[in-house]
């Protein structure tokens, strides 16, 4: 059985660890330099936790890094000893952290991977992008496994992760931004707060559903009707540069993306 060890219990690395005990295909383990976070999957999941990253990965397989991108090159200096001589695989999860830079401070020939997920693993329903170097290739297999527990996996040529960072990474805060926005116009219009959130949220849920099965246009073209309420929405969502904000926003936060690695 291989034995992962996640760094970092936070909101990816916490989702992570409940599905995998769940899932009960791996033996687990866990560091995060906040004690109290590790509490609940020791007592609950029976997860074997430490404050020591080092101490983590002499007793893992392969290593996921669920943490920030100004820590990565912390935790990659202080598991790197423990990855000398081994064929331990180290696994990161940070925006914007190339696989290079992590290559660099470990021993040559490490197997590197780097996913980019998001917060909807919390819930089960994320979407994640993967992808290794050469060495790391063996291990791809295994931690797109991993990470289907919490969602849909793909892999995808690292020159694009900037983008899938910006496009799905941060997405989920693009959707409640949206969801936000039309709650409050609902209540503009009249509606009583908790109908209009309970209206938008039953949209966005049936909407991810339609776009399953068929494409934008198909769902966008179904609803609006030639002179209607949609197609005057529309007109005005244009005016008011809805498309180009979007554009704008996506290249923005691929661009933050690139100078976080860099």
């Amino acid at each position: 059985m291989t034995r992962v060890g996640i760094i970092g219990a936070g909101k990816i690395g916490g989702s992570l660890l409940v599905r995998l005990a769940e899932s009960d295909s791996f033996e687990l383990g866990a560091s995060d330099v906040h004690q109290e976070y590790l509490a609940p999957y020791a007592d609950q999941y029976g997860i074997w936790t430490t404050s020591s990253n080092r101490e983590l990965a002499e007793r893992s397989d392969l290593l996921i890094m669920a943490v920030k991108p100004w820590d990565v090159g912390t935790v990659v200096d202080e598991i790197s000893p423990s990855v000398t001589g081994t064929e331990k695989a180290v696994t990161s999860v940070a925006a914007g952290v190339p696989i290079s830079a992590i290559e660099k401070r470990l021993p040559e020939g490490t197997p590197v991977l780097r996913v980019m997920p998001n917060v909807c693993a919390s819930v089960g329903l994320g979407s994640a992008v993967v992808t290794s170097n050469e060495p790391g290739r063996e291990m791809l297999p295994t931690v797109m496994e991993i990470f289907r527990s919490v969602g849909d996996v793909m892999e995808l040529p690292e020159r694009l992760f900037d983008a899938a960072t910006a496009l799905h990474g941060s997405g989920p805060a693009y959707v409640a931004l949206f969801a936000d926005a039309l709650i409050q116009a609902g209540v503009r219009e009249g509606i009583p707060r908790d109908v209009a959130k309970r209206l938008v949220v039953g949209t966005i849920g049936g909407t991810s559903v339609l776009l399953k099965e068929r494409s934008a246009h198909q769902v966008r073209d179904e609803v609006m009707t030639p002179g209607g309420t949609t197609a005057a929405a529309f007109v005005a969502m244009e005016k008011a540069g809805f498309v180009g904000a979007i554009y704008d926003g996506i290249a923005a936060a691929a661009e933050q993306a690139r100078e976080l690695g860099g």
